[in-house]
């Protein structure tokens, strides 16, 4: 049990951090206004997307049984590397 925790603890750090950098995003984005490349809103909101999905996920395997908790940690770290990878290929554009 303490293998959830501390795998629950280190996913939700990561999460949050990725939140953060989302948030961070958005606002530095919303500031910008009409300067931002009219490709790059759906960029913004497939973020935005997969920050909520990713929650939704971690939620998901926080609520879970044992017996599902292990099938559910794949799901997170999918959003987890697809919010990463996501924001690692917004900032090659800026």
């Amino acid at each position: 049990m303490s293998n959830r925790k501390e795998y629950e603890k280190k996913v939700k750090e990561k999460l949050e951090e990725l939140e953060k950098e989302v948030d961070a995003l958005r606002e530095k984005i919303s500031s910008a206004g009409a300067e931002l490349a009219p490709e790059q809103h759906p960029k913004v909101e497939t973020l935005h997307k997969l920050k909520e999905e990713a929650k939704e996920k971690f939620n998901e395997l926080l609520e879970a049984g044992d017996d599902a908790w292990e099938d559910l940690q794949e799901g997170v770290e999918h959003y987890w590397t697809a919010l990463g990878n996501e924001l690692k290929a917004f900032d090659k554009m800026d």
